[in-house]
């Protein structure tokens, strides 16, 4: 405490605490001690009052020529702090009695209105405030204001976390006092309204369907609650919950929570609309054997999420199929014949799903025609190069060739090679005596036994033509002693 009182003791402390090599403890202008590694040294006038440390002075039995600028200085490290300290006699100091602390409001609206607490006593003089908001001091800044001497605590602008408790502490050099607490009820919201859908749409699941239930459910930080009024396509519903169940059996949803606690409302809008166009159109330049092409799925309408389809089947991205976030955009780079095929994209949302038309993908060739000479009417010649892109051709599969030997021994292992003249490529199934034994060009059977003679067949398949040839070869095999004799 500051005032002290004469006759009292105070301890001075250096904070943060530094040790201090070599240094001083000072009263105005006289050094009231000098400490340095192994010794130290007391003014005279101080023997027997003081205790000290290298960042700690205690003065016992204060007298009024005791008021003043105390300091400590430090060479080892260099350091220097200064405080004063006032004293002052009993008989000019009254004890602190009803300690009373008022409001001119306790019911407040957060934002809107402003706090003003006055602190008082009955008696007592050289006072000190000190406000407290629960256990927490309270200084002032750009809302809080102290006055009067810090007798006064004004909060402009209350909000819901300047509720309180708040008190204030007096003090003077022989005595202190506690008010007691005042809390302050603060009205605030609604805010931070939320409307949440139960079952969640989660993307990638299927949509809502028409005659599956759902719950809005609709939450506000408020202070009175809320209440709850519900308006569902333009009609006010009865339902004051703050829980709406709906069953899923029109295609618009439009849904607002109305909230209020008697200070202001607020509202919360769900919506849900279905989707009323989906069409799939080329973007950029036409698909060029090689190059890259896009196609973008356009819906009128939310979308949760969109699914692309390639001759009825999903497609999903692999190493030459990209799409965009949302999906709305396929790029394929590099295209290639076996991307020729029929596309659809289809669009989904909680209420509705919408399918595009069909996208005739035909892969095209680019090629530049040989110089030509063209006649004009004046039976002169000129040369003109044009540019052309024509449909790749898609022919095939031819009948398909095998190279294999004819005959081979129990034991060995036998590599069967099949080919076709075809565009786009073929496919290849391997059969033995009818069954089928593998895929690919090249078929390599394990160690022969006797019951590996039989007919290979090779069939080769092209999907764009949906062609397939098939073409069989009969493999003898004999044990290893008939090849010896």
């Amino acid at each position: 405490m500051n005032p002290l009182a004469v006759g009292s003791n105070v301890t001075l402390n250096l904070v943060p605490q530094s040790p201090i090599n070599i240094g001083t403890w000072s009263y105005e202008t006289t050094t009231i001690v000098l400490f340095y590694p192994g010794g130290s040294s007391v003014s005279t006038s101080y023997r027997g009052r003081v205790l000290f440390s290298s960042s700690e002075l205690s003065i016992s039995s204060l007298q009024l020529n005791d008021s003043g600028r105390y300091t400590v200085q430090g060479m080892e490290p260099v350091l220097n702090a200064v405080v004063t300290l006032s004293v002052r006699g009993k008989e000019l100091t009254s004890p602190i009695s009803n300690v009373t602390l008022r409001a001119n409001a306790t019911d407040l609206v957060e934002l809107n209105d402003t706090a003003m607490f006055t602190c008082s006593v009955s008696s007592g003089t050289s006072l000190s405030y000190r406000w407290l908001n629960v256990s927490s001091e309270v200084t002032a800044s750009d809302r809080v204001w102290l006055g009067g001497g810090n007798s006064t605590l004004t909060i402009i602008s209350v909000t819901r976390y300047d509720e309180g408790p708040f008190r204030c502490d007096v003090i003077n050099g022989i005595s202190n006092g506690t008010s007691q607490p005042i809390g302050l009820n603060v009205r605030y919201g609604p805010s931070n309204l939320t409307m949440m859908v139960v079952p969640e749409m989660i993307i990638g699941h299927t949509a809502y369907k028409t005659g599956s239930d759902i719950t809005l459910s609709c939450s506000a930080q408020s202070k009175p609650a809320v209440s709850y009024k519900w308006r569902f396509n333009g009609t006010f519903l009865n339902e004051q919950s703050p829980q709406l169940l709906m069953v899923m059996n029109t295609k618009l949803y439009h849904s607002i929570c109305f909230t209020t606690n008697r200070v202001k409302y607020s509202s919360s809008s769900f919506t849900i609309e279905p989707i009323s166009a989906v069409s799939l159109n080329r973007d950029g330049k036409p698909p060029i054997l090689d190059q890259s092409f896009t196609l973008r799925c356009e819906v009128t309408g939310p979308v949760d999420y969109i699914h692309w389809l390639m001759n009825g089947q999903l497609i999903s991205l692999n190493n030459r199929t990209f799409f965009s976030t949302g999906n709305n955009t396929m790029v394929i780079n590099p295209i290639q014949l076996s991307d020729n095929g029929e596309y659809l994209c289809e669009a989904f949302n909680a209420v509705s799903n919408l399918t595009s038309m069909t996208f005739k993908l035909v892969v095209n060739c680019e090629y530049y025609k040989s110089w030509s000479s063209l006649s004009d009417k004046n039976n002169s010649v000129s040369n003109h190069k044009i540019n052309h892109t024509v449909l790749c051709l898609t022919v095939g599969p031819e009948r398909p060739a095998i190279t294999t030997p004819d005959i081979a021994i129990t034991g060995h292992i036998v590599s069967f090679n099949c080919s076709a003249s075809s565009q786009p490529l073929s496919q290849f199934s391997w059969f033995f005596n009818g069954s089928q034994v593998a895929t690919g060009s090249v078929y390599e059977t394990g160690p022969l036994t006797l019951a590996s003679h039989g007919e290979y067949t090779c069939v080769a398949f092209n999907n764009i033509t949906c062609r397939n040839s098939t073409v069989s070869q009969t493999l003898t095999v004999v044990g290893e002693s008939v090849t010896a004799a």
